[in-house]
């Protein structure tokens, strides 16, 4: 299993944890062999991985990740409040 999938199934979840949602909407994003990838991540894991991680802050513009240090989005520029 791909772990890289598995965190982005992660961050895709809302405050539902509606799995299947969160799949689908990665699943348009992707070729036919990592979507297949996908489909074999268990929904137990995508949501045992999701509870036992921390929330990271993102930027409301891009999405990249934040340091909890800086004040300003390294990719894009957005001043984060």
């Amino acid at each position: 299993m791909n772990r890289r999938h598995l965190y982005i199934l992660c961050s895709l979840l809302g405050e539902d944890l509606d799995v299947e949602r969160a799949r689908d909407e990665y699943l348009a994003s992707l070729d036919a062999d990592d979507g297949l990838a996908v489909l074999l991540i268990p929904r137990e894991d995508v949501l045992a991985a999701a509870t036992a991680r921390p929330p990271v802050p993102r930027c409301e513009r891009c999405g990249a990740r934040l340091s909890r240090k800086r004040h300003r989005c390294s990719r894009c520029g957005l001043r984060q409040t």
